[in-house]
């Protein structure tokens, strides 16, 4: 999937599969997804041609630097321009720019913005100091709210968590109105993951707890992973190492091959889950909005079930799909979901990583055969159990005649499927712990 060779930076999307589509427009609609936008999301047209309002802003700012010192820095950089500019004017001269240019542009949204506002996202994290995300969410009648990571500030300002209704807008670089807060130059950079690390001015605590959260799958979109600072602050967030995959979408230059091999060997060779794939950030913003139209709709509320077995168990299995369909849950069974030419491995794998319920068919047959597939599934799902919120049910043995359980699961209770109102108790289990988790 991150394999470089022959990639066309602006091609279409025929290398991402229906799969991965289907992944991350899932943990959208069930409010799974954490948006990431960075400055490169925020472009306007220029000449024909789409710049960051970055850019920009970076070359304006380079028109008052010395012309012998241009020549060391790239004038696109904002950070670089930024350092190079308060060494000969003052901190507030800069400041007062960035804040002007922002205030001149208060009528830009970009399609790219429009689309995803559209979708049911609950929070959003951008590290642009731009305000077109929250335009285009006040234009599609959302109520957005505002917080923002001030790293000279201690204790941070609290701030609700959203919904998709009322999306939180979180600016971690700073917001522009308050200018105390942004994050321009590189000395700021330093100031800022110093502080991040030191922990003296820690972001808000349910920020860094969603941040955590195991269950949650990125979507990073223009956020700039080639820069070394980034990467750094990923790791100093904790973010992205989770069972589930998180994707980033970055507008790489085309002939800056160089650049995206670094950034994709580097994603491919530690423990974070993010997958980089180069292409243009308006018409991948407007295919998810359009193949999430057509999309299945799906409850937030209607917990999606695994039900592993054994072959020999096949018609109880399908049994109880229909049952758990019939009562308005989301049942997965393989048979129903696999299709011709699906990598079963690899489709079973992430389904585990994505539903809310493992339920185990528990029979002699199960227990005589666990060295075969059913094995590796009730071992990805013990390991998903593990490094998640033991607080929360995820794993129900089902007992679906006399046996005993498998060691690997005795110790959780199991549920007797074969007794008198089986099927109903464990369906009120399901959907009774479902809605705690809710409310948690």
């Amino acid at each position: 999937m991150n394999d470089i060779k022959g990639i066309e930076i602006n091609g279409d999307f025929g290398d991402w599969g229906d799969d991965d589509w289907n992944t991350l427009i899932k943990a959208i609609m069930r409010g799974n997804c954490i948006l990431m936008l960075g400055p490169d999301a925020s472009t306007v047209e220029e000449n024909g041609t789409y710049r960051p309002l970055t850019e920009i802003l970076a070359n304006q700012l380079a028109e008052k630097i010395r012309p012998e010192d241009k020549t060391q820095i790239d004038v696109s950089n904002l950070a670089q321009v930024s350092q190079y500019y308060i060494r000969t004017k003052k901190k507030d001269d800069l400041l007062t720019k960035v804040s002007r240019f922002y205030e001149d542009r208060p009528w830009i949204i970009s399609s790219l913005h429009t689309d995803l506002a559209a979708l049911p996202f609950y929070f959003v994290i951008t590290t642009a100091l731009d305000k077109m995300f929250y335009d285009a969410l006040d234009r599609e009648n959302k109520i957005p709210h505002v917080g923002r990571y001030n790293f000279r500030d201690s204790p941070q300002v609290e701030v609700d968590m959203g919904t998709c209704k009322n999306p939180l807008v979180f600016y971690l670089y700073g917001n522009i109105d308050d200018e105390n807060s942004l994050l321009l130059a590189e000395s700021d950079i330093l100031e800022y993951l110093y502080n991040m690390i030191s922990r003296d001015t820690p972001l808000q605590e349910n920020i860094r707890s969603e941040l955590e959260d195991e269950d949650k799958i990125f979507l990073f979109l223009g956020f700039g992973f080639r820069h070394w600072y980034l990467r750094i602050l990923i790791y100093i967030l904790k973010a992205c190492k989770k069972s589930s995959r998180s994707f980033a979408f970055e507008q790489f230059i085309p002939g800056h091959i160089d650049e995206l091999q670094k950034t994709v060997f580097f994603f491919n060779n530690n423990d974070y889950n993010i997958h980089i794939f180069p292409k243009d950030l308006q018409r991948f913003a407007g295919e998810l909005k359009r193949r999430a139209e057509q999309f299945p709709n799906i409850d937030p509320l209607t917990p999606e079930v695994f039900i592993c077995y054994a072959h020999e168990d096949k018609k109880y299995a399908e049994e109880l799909y229909q049952n758990l369909e019939a009562k308005g849950l989301m049942p997965w069974l393989d048979n129903k979901k696999l299709k011709p030419g699906d990598y079963w491995e690899e489709r079973i794998e992430e389904a585990i990583k994505q539903v809310d319920y493992f339920v185990v068919l528990i029979s002699k047959s199960l227990n005589n055969g666990m060295q075969g597939f059913v094995a590796q599934e009730i071992d990805l799902a013990l390991k998903r159990r593990e490094i998640g919120n033991t607080n929360k049910r995820f794993i129900i043995p089902v007992k679906i005649e006399e046996c005993d359980v498998v060691e690997k699961l005795e110790k959780i209770h199991a549920i007797d499927l074969y007794a008198k109102n089986g099927i109903k108790e464990l369906i009120d289990n399901i959907q009774e712990d479902f809605k705690k988790k809710d409310k948690q």
